[in-house]
Protein backbone atom coordinates (compact mmCIF):
# COMPACT_ATOMS: atom_id res chain seq x y z
CA UNK A 1 0.00 0.00 0.00
CA UNK A 2 2.91 2.38 0.63
CA UNK A 3 3.97 2.14 -3.02
CA UNK A 4 0.40 2.71 -4.18
CA UNK A 5 0.06 5.91 -2.12
CA UNK A 6 3.48 7.08 -3.32
CA UNK A 7 2.15 6.74 -6.87
CA UNK A 8 -1.09 8.53 -5.94
CA UNK A 9 0.86 11.42 -4.42
CA UNK A 10 3.03 11.63 -7.52
CA UNK A 11 0.00 11.66 -9.83
CA UNK A 12 -1.70 14.43 -7.82
CA UNK A 13 1.39 16.63 -7.77
CA UNK A 14 1.93 16.05 -11.49
CA UNK A 15 -1.66 17.04 -12.24
CA UNK A 16 -1.14 20.25 -10.31
CA UNK A 17 2.13 21.08 -12.10
CA UNK A 18 0.70 20.36 -15.56
CA UNK A 19 -2.64 22.14 -15.05
CA UNK A 20 -1.67 25.08 -12.88
CA UNK A 21 1.71 25.14 -14.59
CA UNK A 22 0.34 26.75 -17.73
CA UNK A 23 -1.37 29.34 -15.50
CA UNK A 24 2.01 30.15 -13.97
CA UNK A 25 3.58 30.16 -17.42
CA UNK A 26 0.94 32.55 -18.72
CA UNK A 27 1.70 34.94 -15.88
CA UNK A 28 5.44 34.70 -16.56
CA UNK A 29 5.07 35.75 -20.22
CA UNK A 30 2.04 37.99 -19.61
CA UNK A 31 3.79 41.30 -20.29
CA UNK A 32 5.51 39.93 -23.41
CA UNK A 33 2.41 38.63 -25.19
CA UNK A 34 -0.16 41.24 -24.13
CA UNK A 35 0.63 44.92 -24.67
CA UNK A 36 -2.74 46.68 -24.57
CA UNK A 37 -5.57 46.46 -22.06
CA UNK A 38 -7.76 44.47 -24.45
CA UNK A 39 -4.93 42.02 -25.14
CA UNK A 40 -4.35 41.54 -21.41
CA UNK A 41 -8.07 41.03 -20.83
CA UNK A 42 -7.98 38.37 -23.55
CA UNK A 43 -5.09 36.54 -21.88
CA UNK A 44 -6.82 36.73 -18.50
CA UNK A 45 -9.98 35.33 -20.08
CA UNK A 46 -7.95 32.30 -21.17
CA UNK A 47 -6.96 31.35 -17.60
CA UNK A 48 -9.41 33.29 -15.43
CA UNK A 49 -12.24 30.73 -15.33
CA UNK A 50 -9.96 27.75 -14.61
CA UNK A 51 -6.97 28.84 -12.51
CA UNK A 52 -8.63 28.28 -9.13
CA UNK A 53 -9.94 24.86 -10.18
CA UNK A 54 -6.41 23.84 -11.14
CA UNK A 55 -5.16 24.60 -7.63
CA UNK A 56 -7.58 22.03 -6.20
CA UNK A 57 -5.03 19.34 -7.06
CA UNK A 58 -2.42 20.96 -4.83
CA UNK A 59 -4.85 20.82 -1.90
CA UNK A 60 -5.68 17.19 -2.63
CA UNK A 61 -1.98 16.33 -2.87
CA UNK A 62 -1.33 18.02 0.49
CA UNK A 63 -4.15 16.00 1.99
CA UNK A 64 -2.72 12.78 0.58
CA UNK A 65 0.71 13.56 2.03
CA UNK A 66 -0.81 14.37 5.43
CA UNK A 67 -2.91 11.22 5.45
CA UNK A 68 -0.58 8.60 3.96
CA UNK A 69 2.85 9.81 5.11
CA UNK A 70 2.29 11.91 8.26
CA UNK A 71 5.91 11.74 9.43
CA UNK A 72 7.16 13.09 6.11
CA UNK A 73 4.43 15.74 6.21
CA UNK A 74 5.53 16.88 9.67
CA UNK A 75 9.18 17.00 8.68
CA UNK A 76 8.62 18.87 5.41
CA UNK A 77 6.21 21.44 6.79
CA UNK A 78 8.38 22.21 9.80
CA UNK A 79 11.67 22.35 7.89
CA UNK A 80 10.28 24.48 5.06
CA UNK A 81 7.95 26.59 7.19
CA UNK A 82 9.17 30.00 5.99
CA UNK A 83 9.38 28.89 2.36
CA UNK A 84 5.84 27.47 2.49
CA UNK A 85 4.50 30.71 3.95
CA UNK A 86 6.15 32.58 1.08
CA UNK A 87 4.56 30.12 -1.36
CA UNK A 88 1.12 30.80 0.12
CA UNK A 89 1.65 34.56 -0.12
CA UNK A 90 2.57 34.25 -3.80
CA UNK A 91 -0.52 32.10 -4.45
CA UNK A 92 -2.65 34.80 -2.83
CA UNK A 93 -1.00 37.62 -4.80
CA UNK A 94 -1.55 35.76 -8.07
CA UNK A 95 -5.19 35.06 -7.29
CA UNK A 96 -5.87 38.59 -6.10
CA UNK A 97 -4.27 40.05 -9.21
CA UNK A 98 -6.80 38.31 -11.46
CA UNK A 99 -9.80 38.88 -9.24
CA UNK A 100 -9.18 42.54 -8.30
CA UNK A 101 -7.82 43.90 -11.58
CA UNK A 102 -11.29 44.45 -13.03
CA UNK A 103 -12.76 46.12 -9.95
CA UNK A 104 -11.57 49.63 -10.86
CA UNK A 105 -11.26 50.93 -14.42
CA UNK A 106 -8.02 52.81 -13.97
CA UNK A 107 -4.70 52.31 -15.86
CA UNK A 108 -2.60 52.62 -12.69
CA UNK A 109 -4.78 50.05 -10.90
CA UNK A 110 -4.51 47.69 -13.87
CA UNK A 111 -0.73 48.11 -14.08
CA UNK A 112 -0.27 47.33 -10.38
CA UNK A 113 -2.21 44.08 -10.52
CA UNK A 114 -0.63 43.11 -13.84
CA UNK A 115 2.76 43.44 -12.15
CA UNK A 116 1.56 41.35 -9.21
CA UNK A 117 0.43 38.61 -11.59
CA UNK A 118 3.85 38.41 -13.22
CA UNK A 119 5.79 38.66 -9.94
CA UNK A 120 3.59 36.03 -8.29
CA UNK A 121 3.80 33.66 -11.26
CA UNK A 122 7.59 33.91 -11.59
CA UNK A 123 8.05 33.51 -7.83
CA UNK A 124 5.73 30.47 -7.71
CA UNK A 125 7.47 28.73 -10.60
CA UNK A 126 10.86 29.48 -9.03
CA UNK A 127 9.78 28.28 -5.58
CA UNK A 128 8.33 25.03 -6.94
CA UNK A 129 11.56 24.39 -8.85
CA UNK A 130 13.67 25.15 -5.79
CA UNK A 131 11.50 22.74 -3.75
CA UNK A 132 12.10 20.06 -6.37
CA UNK A 133 15.82 20.79 -6.24
CA UNK A 134 15.81 20.34 -2.46
CA UNK A 135 14.13 16.94 -2.84
CA UNK A 136 16.78 15.83 -5.34
CA UNK A 137 19.72 17.26 -3.39
CA UNK A 138 18.60 16.18 0.08
CA UNK A 139 18.32 17.99 3.42
CA UNK A 140 20.22 17.71 6.74
CA UNK A 141 17.84 15.32 8.51
CA UNK A 142 18.65 14.36 12.09
CA UNK A 143 18.01 11.02 13.78
CA UNK A 144 14.44 12.06 14.61
CA UNK A 145 13.64 12.83 10.98
CA UNK A 146 13.53 16.62 11.29
CA UNK A 147 15.67 19.38 9.81
CA UNK A 148 16.10 23.13 9.58
CA UNK A 149 17.30 25.03 6.53
CA UNK A 150 18.13 28.75 6.28
CA UNK A 151 17.16 30.41 3.02
CA UNK A 152 20.81 30.40 1.97
CA UNK A 153 24.31 29.92 3.34
CA UNK A 154 27.25 30.09 0.89
CA UNK A 155 25.24 28.85 -2.13
CA UNK A 156 27.18 25.59 -2.08
CA UNK A 157 25.76 22.09 -1.69
CA UNK A 158 27.00 19.88 1.12
CA UNK A 159 25.93 18.34 4.39
CA UNK A 160 24.35 21.54 5.71
CA UNK A 161 23.14 23.58 2.72
CA UNK A 162 20.53 26.31 2.54
CA UNK A 163 17.21 26.20 0.72
CA UNK A 164 18.91 28.22 -2.01
CA UNK A 165 22.20 27.06 -3.50
CA UNK A 166 23.55 26.87 -7.05
CA UNK A 167 21.78 23.55 -7.71
CA UNK A 168 18.34 24.41 -6.34
CA UNK A 169 18.42 27.81 -8.06
CA UNK A 170 19.34 26.02 -11.30
CA UNK A 171 16.29 23.76 -10.96
CA UNK A 172 14.19 26.80 -10.05
CA UNK A 173 15.21 28.71 -13.18
CA UNK A 174 14.57 25.61 -15.28
CA UNK A 175 11.09 25.43 -13.77
CA UNK A 176 10.44 29.05 -14.78
CA UNK A 177 11.58 28.35 -18.35
CA UNK A 178 9.65 25.12 -18.92
CA UNK A 179 6.44 26.54 -17.43
CA UNK A 180 6.84 29.68 -19.56
CA UNK A 181 7.01 27.46 -22.66
CA UNK A 182 4.04 25.43 -21.41
CA UNK A 183 2.06 28.63 -20.82
CA UNK A 184 3.00 30.01 -24.24
CA UNK A 185 1.75 26.81 -25.88
CA UNK A 186 -1.54 27.12 -23.99
CA UNK A 187 -2.04 30.77 -24.97
CA UNK A 188 -1.21 29.96 -28.60
CA UNK A 189 -3.89 27.27 -28.44
CA UNK A 190 -6.53 29.54 -26.88
CA UNK A 191 -6.02 32.80 -28.80
CA UNK A 192 -5.75 34.17 -32.33
CA UNK A 193 -4.05 37.13 -33.96
CA UNK A 194 -1.06 39.00 -32.58
CA UNK A 195 -1.25 37.38 -29.13
CA UNK A 196 -1.03 33.94 -30.72
CA UNK A 197 1.92 35.05 -32.89
CA UNK A 198 3.82 36.36 -29.87
CA UNK A 199 3.08 33.23 -27.82
CA UNK A 200 4.33 30.97 -30.63
CA UNK A 201 7.51 33.01 -30.93
CA UNK A 202 8.23 32.81 -27.20
CA UNK A 203 7.57 29.06 -27.15
CA UNK A 204 9.93 28.44 -30.08
CA UNK A 205 12.75 30.40 -28.45
CA UNK A 206 12.10 28.89 -25.04
CA UNK A 207 12.41 25.32 -26.29
CA UNK A 208 16.13 25.74 -26.98
CA UNK A 209 16.73 27.02 -23.46
CA UNK A 210 14.82 23.99 -22.16
CA UNK A 211 17.12 21.72 -24.20
CA UNK A 212 20.23 23.32 -22.68
CA UNK A 213 18.88 22.76 -19.17
CA UNK A 214 17.78 19.20 -20.02
CA UNK A 215 21.33 18.35 -21.10
CA UNK A 216 23.06 19.85 -18.07
CA UNK A 217 20.70 19.11 -15.17
CA UNK A 218 21.16 15.28 -15.18
CA UNK A 219 24.93 15.80 -14.87
CA UNK A 220 24.50 18.38 -12.11
CA UNK A 221 22.06 16.11 -10.26
CA UNK A 222 24.54 13.23 -10.26
CA UNK A 223 27.31 15.55 -9.04
CA UNK A 224 25.17 16.75 -6.14
CA UNK A 225 23.46 13.48 -5.19
CA UNK A 226 24.95 10.27 -6.71
CA UNK A 227 22.18 8.16 -5.13
CA UNK A 228 19.81 9.48 -7.81
CA UNK A 229 21.47 7.21 -10.38
CA UNK A 230 21.02 3.97 -8.42
CA UNK A 231 17.53 3.06 -9.64
CA UNK A 232 18.55 3.66 -13.25
CA UNK A 233 21.33 1.08 -12.78
CA UNK A 234 18.99 -1.45 -11.19
CA UNK A 235 15.83 -1.19 -13.30
CA UNK A 236 15.51 -0.95 -17.08
CA UNK A 237 12.33 1.12 -16.71
CA UNK A 238 14.48 4.16 -16.03
CA UNK A 239 16.02 3.94 -19.51
CA UNK A 240 12.51 3.82 -20.98
CA UNK A 241 11.61 7.01 -19.10
CA UNK A 242 14.72 8.77 -20.41
CA UNK A 243 13.97 7.70 -24.00
CA UNK A 244 10.34 8.84 -23.70
CA UNK A 245 11.52 12.17 -22.27
CA UNK A 246 13.78 12.68 -25.28
CA UNK A 247 10.97 11.74 -27.68
CA UNK A 248 8.50 14.12 -26.00
CA UNK A 249 11.02 16.95 -26.26
CA UNK A 250 11.59 16.10 -29.92
CA UNK A 251 7.83 16.05 -30.46
CA UNK A 252 7.58 19.47 -28.80
CA UNK A 253 10.16 20.91 -31.20
CA UNK A 254 8.49 19.45 -34.31
CA UNK A 255 4.93 20.40 -33.39
CA UNK A 256 5.91 23.88 -32.27
CA UNK A 257 7.77 24.69 -35.47
CA UNK A 258 4.84 23.37 -37.48
CA UNK A 259 2.58 25.70 -35.45
CA UNK A 260 0.39 22.79 -34.40
CA UNK A 261 -0.78 24.42 -31.17
CA UNK A 262 -2.78 21.50 -29.80
CA UNK A 263 -0.01 18.93 -30.17
CA UNK A 264 2.62 21.40 -28.99
CA UNK A 265 0.64 21.92 -25.78
CA UNK A 266 0.15 18.17 -25.36
CA UNK A 267 3.88 17.62 -25.95
CA UNK A 268 4.92 20.17 -23.33
CA UNK A 269 2.43 18.64 -20.87
CA UNK A 270 3.76 15.15 -21.61
CA UNK A 271 7.35 16.36 -21.17
CA UNK A 272 6.51 17.77 -17.72
CA UNK A 273 4.81 14.50 -16.78
CA UNK A 274 7.93 12.57 -17.78
CA UNK A 275 10.14 14.95 -15.80
CA UNK A 276 8.05 14.25 -12.71
CA UNK A 277 8.19 10.51 -13.40
CA UNK A 278 11.99 10.67 -13.60
CA UNK A 279 12.13 12.55 -10.30
CA UNK A 280 9.90 9.97 -8.59
CA UNK A 281 11.88 7.09 -10.12
CA UNK A 282 15.25 8.52 -9.08
CA UNK A 283 14.34 9.21 -5.43
CA UNK A 284 12.19 6.09 -4.81
CA UNK A 285 11.62 4.79 -2.15
CA UNK A 286 12.75 7.98 -0.40
CA UNK A 287 10.48 10.85 0.50
CA UNK A 288 13.39 12.98 1.74
CA UNK A 289 17.07 12.18 1.26
CA UNK A 290 19.39 12.92 4.20
CA UNK A 291 22.65 14.73 3.46
CA UNK A 292 23.84 13.87 6.98
CA UNK A 293 23.49 10.09 7.16
CA UNK A 294 21.78 7.71 4.68
CA UNK A 295 20.20 5.86 7.59
CA UNK A 296 18.21 9.01 8.39
CA UNK A 297 16.44 8.99 5.00
CA UNK A 298 12.67 9.37 5.20
CA UNK A 299 11.21 6.62 3.03
CA UNK A 300 7.67 5.60 2.13
CA UNK A 301 8.05 2.74 4.60
CA UNK A 302 9.24 4.56 7.73
CA UNK A 303 6.91 7.56 7.28
CA UNK A 304 3.66 5.83 6.27
CA UNK A 305 0.63 5.50 8.51
CA UNK A 306 -0.79 2.08 9.45
CA UNK A 307 -1.79 -0.49 6.83
CA UNK A 308 -5.39 -0.37 8.04
CA UNK A 309 -5.53 3.41 7.67
CA UNK A 310 -4.04 3.25 4.17
CA UNK A 311 -6.63 0.70 3.05
CA UNK A 312 -9.55 2.52 4.67
CA UNK A 313 -8.45 5.88 3.32
CA UNK A 314 -8.35 4.45 -0.18
CA UNK A 315 -12.14 4.23 -0.21
CA UNK A 316 -12.90 7.75 1.00
CA UNK A 317 -10.08 9.41 -0.89
CA UNK A 318 -11.23 7.79 -4.11
CA UNK A 319 -14.67 9.34 -3.68
CA UNK A 320 -13.25 12.84 -3.22
CA UNK A 321 -10.78 12.46 -6.09
CA UNK A 322 -13.57 11.24 -8.38
CA UNK A 323 -15.66 14.36 -7.76
CA UNK A 324 -12.59 16.60 -8.22
CA UNK A 325 -11.84 14.90 -11.53
CA UNK A 326 -15.45 15.27 -12.70
CA UNK A 327 -15.36 18.96 -11.79
CA UNK A 328 -12.09 19.45 -13.70
CA UNK A 329 -13.43 17.74 -16.82
CA UNK A 330 -16.65 19.75 -16.67
CA UNK A 331 -14.69 22.99 -16.22
CA UNK A 332 -12.47 22.41 -19.24
CA UNK A 333 -15.39 21.27 -21.37
CA UNK A 334 -17.34 24.42 -20.45
CA UNK A 335 -14.51 26.75 -21.46
CA UNK A 336 -13.10 24.89 -24.46
CA UNK A 337 -12.28 26.67 -27.72
CA UNK A 338 -10.74 30.03 -28.51
CA UNK A 339 -11.10 32.96 -26.11
CA UNK A 340 -13.62 35.64 -26.99
CA UNK A 341 -13.38 39.04 -25.31
CA UNK A 342 -16.63 40.39 -23.80
CA UNK A 343 -17.70 43.69 -25.36
CA UNK A 344 -18.53 45.23 -21.98
CA UNK A 345 -16.91 45.12 -18.58
CA UNK A 346 -13.35 44.44 -17.47
CA UNK A 347 -13.57 41.03 -15.83
CA UNK A 348 -13.63 37.55 -17.26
Amino acid sequence: MEIFWFIVLGVLLTLFIVLDGFDFGTGIIYHFIAKTNDERRTVLNAIGPIWDGNEVWLIIAGGALFFAFPTAYASIFSGYYLALILLLWMLMFRGLSMELRSQISNPLWHSFWDAMLTIGSVALALLLGVALGNILRGVPLDADGFFFLPFWTNFKTGVYPGILDWFTVLIGVFSVVILAVHGANFIALKTVGIIQVRARKIARKGIWIVILFALFIPIASYMVQPILLENYKLYWGGIVLLVLSFLSLLGLIITRYKDNDLYAFVSSAFFIVLLMLNVAFSVFPNMMIATTNPSYNLTIYNTATSEYALRTGLVWYSVGAFFALCYTLFMYRSFKGKVSLPKEGEGY
